[in-house]
């Protein structure tokens, strides 16, 4: 397994604990947003807000850590849906809530790194290219 092959799958798993610790912090009022932030969610609802982040950001950056370490055939495609999920998360969250932090792009970051490692060598012919072979 090459070094970045490792390196993705250990940003994947990291970028997941992130996640799960931030869903439960959120579910579990140890994450206050403060009364402004949490008007801004949907429904005013850190439950739902912290959910939200475990499945549309944990899951599947646990899939793509898993997928990438134990090299399943799938893995280039969960990363890349992975990481692609992680930087649309950003762009909601900052939609949604309409404040900054460092880590928004850090993450956006860590997500195109995820994204760039599944889109590298998923064959051509699966991404609209003509082959000239």
């Amino acid at each position: 397994m090459s070094r970045r092959t490792v390196l993705t799958a250990a940003v994947a798993g990291l970028v997941a604990v992130w996640a799960y610790a931030g869903g439960i912090g959120v579910i579990g009022g140890g994450v206050d947003f403060g009364p402004e932030i949490n008007d801004r969610l949907p429904w005013g609802s850190t439950t739902l807000a912290g959910l939200a982040l475990i499945a549309v950001v944990a899951l599947p950056m646990t899939a793509a850590a898993f997928a990438i370490w134990r090299r399943l055939p799938s893995a280039r495609r969960v990363a890349l849906v992975a990481g692609v999920l992680l930087i649309g998360w950003i762009v909601v969250q900052l939609a949604f809530i309409r404040t900054f932090s460092w880590l928004q792009p850090a993450c956006v970051l860590l997500g195109a790194f995820v994204a760039a490692w599944g889109w590298a060598e998923i064959p051509s012919r699966t991404r609209g290219v003509r082959s000239e072979h």
